[in-house]
């Protein structure tokens, strides 16, 4: 018993010492936000002369990490233990005098995670209160969103703000809830330190955000010293996106090393947030160009930008030697190179350097020099060398055949070029390979689109042109391994696809005023497929918006954002259609967005949207086209579908607008009989899922699924034929291994 009370005295002793340096060294605020926790807390300060690390205390949906502040031990560290979690809210609470361990001054950081539960309580404000109070300070315009985005509040999040500040985050919410830039506004400061408060939202969840916004923080040079970040609504409807959920931040900011703050950090600050989401900030090329190198934010990006479409180029060069992961190694191991590049493309399209000085002489002579410095790389190995020469000057061609950007637009979420085909030239005279991959036409006019963890093009042959809209999501099924190695591959052939598709449409069209084009996106696989849909919308609306803010042009026949310099110098009409992966919501979202930002064609920017015009899945435009083609096909091969047998294998499932029509006048009956009575459709593949019966699929079944369902709705008890079998898309789990479900007829 004496053993037990000698305990509990020291532990209490110790626990009073740790609330007395609580109370020395932290602000009254730390107190106010965190006082019911200080007892879960104070154990985990007992001890900080002995231990060193990260002290992670875990409590329901809570999590608070304790530690010293040092080069291992940060915030930066922390966001990312917590990178994969779903975020209701953090705080970060920063001692505001030192903690003196072991004769050593110290930083004490009290960090405090909030994890996004289920269920989310009400705001504890009453409506009528929180519409007074917003009517108060910013009038009454906005009251009836108010009072629709109060039906979405996370009352966990808010729970412990006063009425007033939570006008000031709803505000802030308002304005970030249909728009997918960041929001962001540096409300105080001095030569010291700053507070800066920020919107976003968040359609596919806070995951990893935070930790991206650390790292903005640390490239800006500064460090917080208290943040606070909610995740201020809920999204009821994924395709609602005028009331998407926002994240509302305050983050107190201060300098890292001597240099005073000043409006030009206060610019650069803001530049580098308005980043947060779709640039990433955890890879290669940010460890390597950012942290390492010193090189900003956004030059990293447009490094990465220019390694992803020389990339897609030079897989039809020598695809083995020139992967992907080789050219951004060799980027990095020659920075000054990639700096070069990087400031003669700001000194042609950074509006704030335009003047009379700007002209062809000073580009030929920065090429010139360039080019010297590339012919100079010499490591003793003759073939690295040579790939490293053809890389950098591939990167420069990228350069030169850009003819204007949004780089420098303020309210993007995604990047677009406008480049002239003559990027072509350089890689027709690099390898007689390349020519031979594609088509002979060269194309009117390509565009390239780049984000996190997506890329696109689109490509056409005539001035005016019209093509689909496809994005590719490869990897769907089988294991995350594979599903990379799907990834990989597609984003070899990504460029070479979206340009043999624009330039058949084009064949396609020669007998109307339109040419062919095609616009392909393709996007890295998802890891929760749950996300598919917020996660494609989230990327179409970045790029849709990145596209048409190149061609958006006033009476004026000038481009209507003041920040982008038009070095192509003509007003360019762009037209899309829907294809892959292009649902209604996003073709309503895309006419609108075209029509409120003053393109000259408004909603006519895309077709085939709901309710207007020709619905061509309704009627298989496309579908009577290739159906047409294969009759033509038959009778070359002297086959009468109408008498004779013949089988046919189809890439497409029943469910899809192409396939499904394609099938549907394969099966096509004339007075109750079959057009094609001894047909056999021996063979559908639909994504992962294929089906195959020797005799032919079951016509009724088939037929059920029309429009309805993909292959995974076929009943494999129809299968006939010996050897018949259908494998489902839907992974499966067999002996710890993630497989595809088979079901074979014997």
């Amino acid at each position: 018993m004496l053993v037990i009370n000698k305990i509990i005295k020291e532990q209490t002793k110790q626990l009073g010492t740790a609330f007395q340096m609580l109370q020395d060294v932290m602000p009254e605020y730390f107190f106010q936000d965190l006082g019911e926790h200080l007892g879960t807390i104070l154990p985990f300060l007992c001890n900080l002369d002995k231990q060193s690390g990260i002290r992670r205390v875990e409590l329901n949906n809570e999590i608070f990490f304790i530690y010293l502040l040092s080069d291992e031990s940060n915030p930066a560290v922390t966001s990312r233990m917590m990178a994969k979690q779903r975020l209701l809210s953090v705080t970060i609470h920063r001692s505001c005098r030192p903690v003196v361990v072991n004769a050593e001054p110290n930083t004490l950081i009290i960090e405090h995670y909030v994890l996004l539960s289920d269920t989310a309580p009400k705001c504890r404000i009453s409506l009528a209160e929180l519409q007074d109070a917003y009517a108060h300070q910013y009038g009454q315009e906005q009251l009836p969103a108010l009072a629709e985005l109060y039906q979405r509040l996370n009352g966990a999040a808010i729970a412990d703000l006063e009425l007033n500040r939570l006008v000031q985050l709803v505000r802030w919410a308002l304005l970030a809830q249909g728009c997918d830039n960041v929001l962001a506004e540096v409300e105080e400061w001095n030569q010291d330190s700053l507070r800066l408060v920020l919107a976003v939202s968040v359609p596919t969840g806070t995951d990893g955000l935070y930790s991206q916004l650390l790292e903005i923080i640390a490239a800006s040079g500064l460090e917080p010293s208290r943040c606070c970040l909610r995740e201020i609504s809920t999204n009821r409807d994924p395709g609602d996106f005028e009331h998407l959920p926002v994240m509302v931040g305050t983050l107190h900011l201060e300098k890292r090393n001597q240099t005073d703050i000043t409006p030009a950090h206060l610019e650069a600050l803001l530049e580098n947030v308005r980043l947060l989401g779709w640039v990433e900030m955890h890879d290669f090329m940010h460890q390597e160009f950012v942290r390492r190198l010193g090189f900003s934010l956004q030059a990293t990006n447009w490094l990465r930008a220019c390694c992803e479409f020389i990339h897609g180029q030079l897989a039809f060069v020598e695809r083995s030697a020139y992967n992907a992961q080789d050219i951004v190694r060799y980027m990095a191991i020659y920075p000054e190179l990639s700096r070069q590049m990087f400031q003669e493309f700001e000194r042609r399209f950074n509006p704030a350097l335009q003047d009379a000085d700007n002209n062809g002489e000073q580009e030929a002579a920065a090429r010139k020099h360039f080019l010297a410095e590339v012919q100079k790389i010499n490591s003793g190995n003759q073939e690295k060398d040579n790939l490293v020469r053809n890389i950098f000057r591939a990167s420069f061609n990228f350069l030169d055949c850009i003819q204007k950007t949004n780089f420098y637009c303020l309210d993007k979420a995604g990047l677009s070029f406008r480049l002239s085909p003559d990027y072509c030239q350089f890689y027709c005279r690099l390898n007689e390979k390349y020519a031979a991959s594609f088509p002979a036409d060269t194309p009117c006019g390509v565009f390239f689109f780049y984000r996190r963890k997506a890329f696109g093009y689109h490509v056409r042959f005539a001035e005016i042109s019209r093509g689909g809209w496809r994005t590719v999501i490869p990897g769907r099924g089988g294991n995350k391994l594979e599903a990379y190695d799907n990834y990989d591959y597609a984003s070899d052939e990504a460029y070479h696809e979206v340009l043999v598709l624009a330039n058949t449409q084009h064949l396609k069209n020669k007998d109307i005023y339109e040419g062919g084009a095609k616009l392909l996106t393709l996007m890295e696989p998802l890891e929760d497929p749950s996300q598919l849909k917020p996660t494609l919308w989230q990327m179409q609306r970045a790029f849709t918006a990145a596209f048409v803010s190149l061609v958006n042009y006033g009476t004026d026949h000038k481009l209507r954002d003041s920040r982008i310099v038009d070095r192509l110098g003509k007003h360019e009409l762009i037209e899309i259609g829907p294809d892959e992966n292009m649902f209604d919501t996003m073709i309503e979202w895309m006419g609108e967005y075209a029509q409120k930002v003053g393109y000259t064609l408004g909603s006519g920017f895309i077709s085939g949207k709901p309710g207007a015009g020709i619905n061509h899945k309704e009627y298989g435009v496309t579908s009577y086209g290739v159906h047409q083609y294969l009759l033509k096909t038959l009778h070359e091969l002297g086959i009468d579908p109408t008498k004779d047998k013949f089988a046919i294998k189809i890439a497409g499932g029943p469910g899809g607008d192409v396939a499904g029509n394609a099938i549907k006048l394969l099966l096509a009956e004339k007075d109750g009989k079959p057009l094609y009575p001894k047909l056999r459709i021996v063979a559908i593949t639909d994504g992962p899922a294929v089906a195959y019966d020797p005799k032919g699929l079951d016509r009724e079944e088939l037929r059920r699924l029309l429009f309805v369902s993909g292959l995974d709705g076929f009943n494999p008890e129809k299968l006939r034929g010996e050897g018949a079998r259908i494998a489902f898309s839907q992974p499966v789990i067999h002996n710890g291994e993630r497989c595809n479900r088979v079901v074979e007829r014997i």
